[in-house]
C-alpha cells in the first residue's frame, strides 16, 4: 500500500505542477508556459538566426494554408515577442497569425491543414503534425516540435491561430533583439 500511495503522490504532484503552469490566453486555449521539450536534441540558436528561420516558417505555413483553404486568409494577430519563461529560458514567439474564418469544417476536420502544413514543416526540419487534440474549452489543436524544442501550433475554435514558440540563446533576452513586424 505505501508504494501505491507514493506513486499516487508523485502523479498528484506532477498533475498539480502541470496545471499550475497553465494560463488562459484571451484568444486561445488553455496552454502552458513554453518549456523545454524532452526530445530537444539541439541547443538553442541565436535570436537573429531563430527569428529568420521561424518567421519564414510562419509566413510559408500561412501561405500554404491559404492556398489549400480558398477564401480563408491569415493575418498578423499579435506582434513578435521575446521574453523569459518561468524557468528562466529566453523564448521567442514570432508574430502569431489569425484566420479570417473557422478552419475546422473548411479543412475537413484538419485533414487539409495536415495536407498543406506537413510539407512545410518538413522543409523546416519539423515532423508532420501528429494528429489533433481536443483541448478544454472546445479548442481543437495540432502541434509539431522540432529538435531545437520549437513548437508550431494551430489552435481552432471560431477563428484559428497559428503560433510558434522557440527557445533561443540570448544573454539579455531583451525584446529589442527582434525585428518589428
Amino acid at each position: 500500500m505505501p508504494k501505491t500511495t507514493a506513486r499516487l503522490s508523485t502523479w498528484t504532484v506532477a498533475c498539480v505542477l502541470a496545471l499550475s503552469a497553465c494560463t488562459q490566453t484571451p484568444n486561445g486555449p488553455t496552454s502552458g508556459t513554453p518549456t523545454a521539450t524532452p526530445t530537444a536534441t539541439q541547443k538553442p540558436a541565436s535570436v537573429a538566426e531563430s527569428y529568420a528561420k521561424y518567421d519564414s516558417l510562419r509566413t510559408d505555413l500561412a501561405a500554404a494554408l491559404e492556398q489549400k483553404l480558398p477564401g480563408i486568409t491569415w493575418s498578423t494577430d499579435k506582434a513578435a515577442t521575446l521574453a523569459k519563461s518561468n524557468d528562466g529560458r529566453c523564448i521567442l514567439q514570432p508574430a502569431s497569425m489569425k484566420s479570417s474564418a473557422d478552419i475546422v469544417e473548411a479543412s475537413r476536420n484538419f485533414e487539409d491543414v495536415f495536407a498543406a502544413g506537413d510539407p512545410v514543416l518538413g522543409k523546416y526540419g519539423f515532423p508532420a503534425f501528429g494528429g489533433k487534440d481536443d483541448v478544454t474549452g472546445g479548442w481543437l489543436v495540432t502541434r509539431s516540435t522540432d529538435a531545437a524544442g520549437a513548437t508550431v501550433s494551430i489552435e481552432a475554435k471560431g477563428p484559428a491561430y497559428l503560433r510558434i514558440t522557440v527557445p533561443v540563446n540570448s544573454a539579455s533576452c531583451s525584446p529589442t533583439e527582434i525585428l518589428s513586424d
